[in-house]
């Protein structure tokens, strides 16, 4: 373990640590989940529109129209609002104006998209059908805008010009240019292969990137890689959920417009998926670790924190536990502490596949606790049971390693108190 620790310090610890620090994939994640509150908002109005018990659900049926619409107003539009927070996020990371960016990103992503026979702009491409084409456009938008500052190619005002004035003359020039750019490449698409920019980046990207990360291998690679990197102390979510969220997020919009339309939902992986029932209790299934803590454990830094962190496991906040425990660099807990959520994984993928349990299709706060996660998420009473059943399981595997850990701060707790005393296997002396 020691050699392995060695390794990774070396050689995989540093990628990680420039992954996390990357203003481009911090910028794609902080641009996205400006959109979670929207879609919070959109999912409680779907879970009154479709509640998870039938006669309820009977009773809502003539509403269900009505409900939706703001589900419409916020799943439809995480595309438009993703395109202006990605660009002003990753312009404020370079300290130019964010604001002129992220009206810039907002015009060029229009440019690219189609309008409908009618002249219209449709609805479909201004959500997470649109979500990979917003992030291409907002990063693009920009790094152009940037080249025009850092070369000195705007139009410059005098110093009693009010700031908004001189912002605006500033961001003409990029502006064109941007506008210009993204209208072409449109036009001789369309001119040369019928195509949009929409229709390119769903070919090349969109579409192979869900059939990927929509896959159960394609979950299980990223469950493996965030708690790899929690078990070295990076936040492994952020730098996973950097690349992934895009793809989730459309996954669970197409669930969502499925459940409207009363088809059987096509992703049992997506934003719900990866965001909820892996970790319960926080990365890790942490619940299952605390309460070991809290029941069984007989030292006295595992059972005060235990005492310490069950409500905050409880509300999915795992961080006391990693780093408490610890589970960073601790070889006895970061072999279940991977190998758990694995398994949780399988188990749920395999429950919702076969039908015991629905597909997850709503998006909640992240620190809703459980069993209501498991319910809210799926629509289904039984999604609570599930997620009981794999926090039993959890708490299994973990157990004996939680006992060899445990067994071993009692004997180093003992020899503090009892220097001269010998401790036996079973902590007794």
């Amino acid at each position: 373990m020691n050699r392995f620790s060695t390794l990774m310090e070396r050689y995989f610890m540093p990628v990680a640590g420039k992954m996390a620090e990357q203003r481009h994939l911090k910028a794609i994640r902080d641009g996205i989940i400006a959109t979670m509150p929207l879609l919070i908002i959109g999912s409680i109005f779907l879970i009154i529109a479709y509640p998870p018990i039938k006669s309820w659900a009977e009773f809502m049926k003539p509403y269900a129209a009505t409900l939706t619409i703001p589900v419409d107003a916020t799943f439809g539009l995480i595309g438009l609002i993703a395109v202006f927070s990605i660009a002003y996020n990753l312009a404020g990371s370079y300290k130019m104006d964010a604001l002129s960016a992220g009206v810039l990103s907002v015009a060029a992503f229009f440019v690219a998209t189609p309008h409908t026979e009618n002249g219209n702009i449709p609805l479909n491409l201004m959500g997470s059908e649109g979500l990979f084409i917003a992030i291409i456009l907002a990063l693009f938008t920009v790094e152009v805008y940037r080249f025009f500052e850092e070369k000195k190619i705007v139009i410059r005002m005098p110093d009693s010009v009010p700031p908004s004035v001189w912002r605006a003359f500033t961001a003409l020039i990029p502006g064109a240019v941007i506008i210009f750019i993204v209208w072409g490449i449109n036009i001789l698409l369309n001119s040369l292969f019928d195509l949009s920019l929409h229709d390119l980046v769903a070919t090349l990207l969109r579409e192979p990137l869900q059939m990927i990360g929509g896959s159960l291998w394609g979950a299980l690679i990223a469950i493996f890689l965030i708690h790899l990197l929690w078990s070295f102390g990076i936040h492994g979510i952020s730098i996973v959920a950097s690349v992934m969220a895009p793809i989730w997020y459309s996954l669970t919009e197409e669930n969502v417009a499925a459940q409207k339309a009363g088809e059987e939902l096509p992703h049992i992986i997506g934003q719900p998926f990866m965001a909820i029932w892996f970790a319960v209790g926080g990365s890790g299934m942490a619940l299952a670790l605390t309460i070991l803590f809290l029941w069984r454990a007989r030292s006295k830094h595992l059972k005060s924190l235990g005492k310490a962190s069950i409500w905050s496991s409880f509300f999915n906040i795992s961080e006391p536990v990693i780093f408490g425990a610890p589970v960073v660099l601790n070889p006895l807990i970061i072999i279940p502490f991977i190998i758990v959520p694995l398994v949780v994984g399988v188990i749920t993928w395999i429950s919702m596949s076969i039908g015991l349990v629905g597909k997850p299709y709503v998006i909640i706060p992240w620190t809703t606790p459980p069993p209501f996660s498991g319910v809210l998420t799926t629509g289904d009473l039984r999604g609570g049971a599930l997620m009981i059943v794999n926090l039993f399981v959890s708490m299994a595997i973990y157990y004996p390693f939680f006992r060899l850990y445990d067994k071993q701060l009692l004997r180093e707790e003992k020899h503090k108190e009892e220097p001269n005393s010998v401790i036996t296997g079973n902590g007794s002396e």
